[in-house]
């Protein structure tokens, strides 16, 4: 037993969460991140824990690293290997259209240039058989030469029915290997054994495009930790919210893509269970971005596969997650046609919001905030960081002549669509998707979550709000409450009519043989996983499917586990579309097996005190401030978070205040906290309804 420790790296902080197992401290870090150098703010985050690094057992990381090289398009070049005459398939890609009547939309730009896009002269047919074997010399004449030796180069190898016969992608990577041993290379099978193509052939190039930056921050984090006297085994959050140890993460990065995304995921739904919260909507608001994701019986909702952006599919199981540009250093801006906007844009982590003083100039959801009274400038991250009220009030001229109202307007527009955009991504996960989103809790996370979470909830006409303890922190503590979870997917064709239990069964044998391999292969064989099965089915000559469990008991997958299971899929059809078609034959398009850790070792007690934690106490008594649109500026009372432990409800307008985050209870609304210092908040005013009522209107 050790320091287990759980780091996130977002895009404005790298946060820090860690438990001593033997005897149940707590300790938190909070530094800003460094997008040039990430590797750094780690380093700074342990030395700023108060534990002696040579104690750490385990770390877990979850990083941005993925996500911001595609989002920034600085990846590797990636040379496309596919079968020959299907080289224009990346950049086909499917005939449907984000805005239907929009003739100026264009199709987004693949990851790989057309130019990369190299057709090889092999095949093998839909049923697995070779019928043209690769010609290692063909090869080795079209790959173009690397050119310049600074330039990131990899390889994607993508050939038709790869996932029922990767013989050809293998024998491609050994003649690439022959050629230039160090070029990293990526095989469709072994990232996205899907059929679909252009699925495969995404995710393939998408592994390919991050390999070695991923390589390079796996080299560069090992040896920090070494440095740090750290030098326990460490892994990588991955996007379906398991972890895999830092090798496995250099192999296939594309299934790191969502690491620092699915940490809140995590850390959310623990704090919904901690509340007797089964259904509940993660709301984690940081300084770039905020990410929504939703909470079904205690655990995140999972996918298949992720979107980059419109029309550029990632096939590779995540955490379902919905990301807009709205966090704390999201910038206010005029557009054309006089309109205030509200991000995507963030001032970041450097130079960040204006009242920083590091010379941020654009105004921010965070200097709105500070306008209005809702932050403290003495007290922001504990007092570590003072903030500049005047900057602030400066930088709002950049607003208000054109607009033509004074600062303290402009700051309460910038939060009120700010708030908007984020009860639209809330929609956008439960009520496009037939979910009632009433029905559920909030879980506010991040540094700015809190702060704006109950007028959010009434924009949605959510009645409780779930604060999680260290809100700032709760992705960190997500990597930290990880478990190991292997996905092992393969494609199948067979058809309800003809296909048998004991033939699916076999299937699922070979798969979760798979799966627990590589389950034990992460150094956890200490107790047998929960393994969870799944076929993906759709009704004959549809092009679409829904994931079914099937046999959940563990047991045998027999002709009434296969009967049970396409019982299930008519269901879920009716409940999406109004129908079933019972006598029309089911697809089986896709077996999954899931292998997760249980039973594993519990996380100590939860603290609001944290072992070295030096910043100063938290003010309380009152100050002047606007604590909901429309409202007035009034004398608000305001009180350490650690104080309404023990209080019971204490009704609203209320600032509470705290290390990592500040709450706001408007008017209408009440907070409480349990006896380990989580916080709900209630709506239950009559006004609080009526503002409810009204903001739902004006977005219908």
């Amino acid at each position: 037993m050790g320091i287990r420790v759980g780091i996130d790296t977002g895009g404005t902080f790298t946060d820090l969460v860690a438990v001593d197992e033997a005897s149940g401290a707590w300790y938190v870090a909070k530094v800003p991140s460094n997008p040039s150098r990430p590797v750094e703010a780690l380093s700074a985050a342990l030395e700023q824990a108060a534990f002696d690094p040579a104690d750490v057992s385990f770390i877990v990381v979850g990083t941005t690293i993925g996500i911001n090289a595609v989002l920034t398009r600085t990846g590797a070049r990636v040379l496309y290997l596919t079968t020959k005459g299907f080289e224009d398939v990346p950049h086909i890609q499917r005939i449907n259209r984000k805005y239907h009547y929009d003739f100026a939309w264009r199709k987004p730009e693949p990851l790989a240039r057309r130019q990369d896009c190299i057709g090889i002269d092999e095949r093998v047919d839909a049923e697995g058989r070779l019928v043209r074997a690769l010609d290692p010399d063909e090869l080795r004449r079209l790959l173009p030469a690397r050119g310049d030796a600074a330039e990131d180069v990899a390889v994607a190898v993508c050939f038709l029915f790869s996932y029922l016969n990767p013989a050809s992608e293998r024998a491609a990577r050994d003649a690439i290997a022959r050629v230039d041993p160090d070029l990293p290379v990526s095989l469709s099978h072994e990232i996205a054994p899907i059929w679909r193509e252009y699925e495969r052939g995404t995710a393939a190039i998408l592994d390919a495009y991050l390999k070695p930056a991923v390589a390079r921050y796996v080299q560069g984090v090992s040896e920090a930790f070494e440095a740090q006297g750290a030098g326990a085994s460490w892994s990588i959050l991955k996007s379906n919210g398991g972890h895999a140890l830092s090798g496995q993460a250099r192999e296939r990065p594309s299934h790191m893509l969502l690491s620092g995304i699915a940490g809140g995921a995590i850390g959310g739904a623990y704090f919904a269970r901690e509340r007797d919260a089964p259904r509940g909507i993660v709301l984690d608001m940081g300084g770039t971005s905020c990410d929504v994701c939703l909470i079904v019986d205690g655990s995140p909702l999972f996918s298949s596969e992720f979107e980059i952006e419109f029309g550029l599919p990632v096939a590779v199981p995540t955490v379902s997650t919905r990301t807009i540009g709205a966090g704390g250093g999201s910038i206010g801006w005029i557009d054309p046609g006089g309109f205030l906007q509200v991000g995507p844009q963030s001032a970041g982590a450097d130079p960040g919001p204006v009242a920083y003083g590091q010379g941020g100039e654009e105004p921010t959801l965070t200097d709105a905030n500070l306008i209005l009274g809702r932050l403290n400038p003495d007290y922001f991250l504990g007092g570590t960081l003072k903030l500049d009220l005047e900057r602030s009030r400066e930088a709002f001229g950049r607003l208000t002549g054109p607009l033509g109202v004074d600062a303290v307007q402009v700051a309460s527009s910038m939060i009120r669509i700010a708030n908007e955009n984020m009860a639209n991504a809330v929609r956008i996960v439960t009520v496009e998707d037939g979910v009632d989103p009433r029905d559920h809790a909030l879980i506010a996370m991040g540094g700015a979550g809190p702060t704006h979470a109950a007028e959010i909830a009434e924009a949605i006409g959510i009645d409780r709000v779930i604060v999680p303890l260290h809100p700032g922190l709760t992705s960190a503590f997500g990597a930290l409450a990880a478990e190991v979870r292997v996905d092992e997917v393969r494609s199948v064709s067979l058809n309800s009519t003809t296909v048998t239990g004991a033939e699916l069964d076999g299937l699922f044998s070979e798969l979760q043989a798979t799966a627990l391999a590589s389950f034990e292969a992460q150094g956890s064989s200490e107790a047998p996983p929960a393994v969870a099965r799944f076929i993906a089915m759709r009704y004959e000559g549809q092009n679409y499917e829904q994931q079914i469990p099937v046999a959940e008991a563990g047991g045998p997958v027999d002709d009434a586990a296969l009967a049970e299971a396409l019982e299930r899929y008519h269901e879920l059809h009716h409940e999406f579309y109004g129908y079933r078609l019972d006598a029309l034959p089911v697809e089986l398009v896709r077996l999954m097996v899931t292998a997760a850790a249980v039973d594993t070792a519990a996380l100590p007690a939860l603290s609001l005190e944290v072992e070295g934690q030096a910043a100063q106490r938290a003010p309380e008594g009152s100050r002047t401030a606007s604590v909901h649109f429309g409202v007035a500026f009034e004398p608000t009372p305001v009180m350490a978070r650690a104080e309404l432990i023990g209080a019971g409800d204490v009704e609203g307008p209320l600032i509470v205040e705290s290390m990592d985050t500040t709450i706001v209870v408007p008017p209408g609304w009440s907070v409480a906290s349990d006896a380990v210092g989580i916080l709900e908040l209630r709506r239950h005013d009559a006004a609080a309804s009526e503002r409810a009522a009204a903001n739902a209107a004006m977005a219908g």
